[in-house]
């Protein structure tokens, strides 16, 4: 935390309590007692006056908790960034944890790894092409979840083996990693459709991908061919060019 800064907020919220709020709320109780009756300019000049001119001890306690009462409201003012970031992040972990609970679906997939493979424990280049495959299938559908480090059973398994693959083993890699498989395999003007969130559950990282629908057919490159995929219930199909074209036509075509 910036200390200049937190010393600058205090000072403003001192500033503001004091010789702000006090005043207006002497303002409120003399116009009150008068009956609602008087120049509310002369009425703010002498709260004013006795702002300044009175420091006995009650005096002095009263400024100082006006003082305490512009301070708080400075600092929940410094910090309402941070403070909205938490409830929107706490939000979006309940929505998480409530497509998790639903299990894989037309809009909702798994996989445990995005390039580790568990069983050869072993880097495995198949994996990703699975990944990419997934997320054109998505995009030429409806849309929809993909979560990495979960299994098909919805165990949490997390990223660390994933992770350790890659040269600096962090979140942000992670994503970097992802955003150029997409690039990579799919197109780099459908990076903009992929929104990658990682979040931490019961002591693991998981990573969330939010897949929008594309208005044109994105197709995975790989070994100078193109594929077409789309989503059919839980799984993700291939399909061959009469199917695609009919396909394309009917679901991706923007209508003039």
């Amino acid at each position: 935390m910036n200390k200049k800064k937190l010393l600058y907020f205090i000072l403003c919220g001192i500033v503001i309590g004091v010789f702000i709020i006090q005043p207006l709320a002497i303002t409120l109780q003399i116009f009150d007692i008068q009956g609602d009756y008087g120049s509310w300019g002369e009425l703010l000049l002498t709260s004013y006056q006795q702002v300044l001119g009175s420091w006995d001890l009650d005096q002095t306690i009263t400024k100082a908790l006006f003082g305490l009462f512009g301070v708080t409201l400075s600092i929940i003012y410094m910090f309402r960034q941070k403070i909205f970031k938490s409830n929107s992040f706490q939000e979006k972990l309940k929505e998480i944890k409530k497509l998790i609970e639903t299990g894989e679906n037309q809009q909702v997939e798994f996989k445990s790894t995005l390039r580790w493979d568990l069983r050869q424990s072993k880097t495995n280049k198949a994996l990703e092409y699975t990944v990419a495959k997934t997320i054109a299938g998505f995009m030429n559908t409806q849309g929809g979840h993909l979560f990495i480090g979960i299994d098909d059973d919805g165990n949490l398994l997390g990223l660390q083996e994933d992770y350790a693959t890659l040269k600096k083993p962090d979140r942000d890699s992670f994503e970097q990693y992802i955003m150029q498989l997409v690039s990579t395999k799919l197109g780099t003007n459908f990076c903009s459709n992929v929104e990658v969130s990682l979040f931490q559950m019961d002591g693991v990282d998981i990573c969330h991908l939010f897949i929008l629908k594309s208005d044109s057919p994105v197709y995975l490159r790989d070994n100078d061919r193109s594929y077409f995929y789309i989503r059919t219930g839980n799984g993700t199909r291939e399909l061959d060019i009469p199917e695609a074209l009919k396909y394309i036509n009917k679901n991706l075509t923007r209508k003039k």
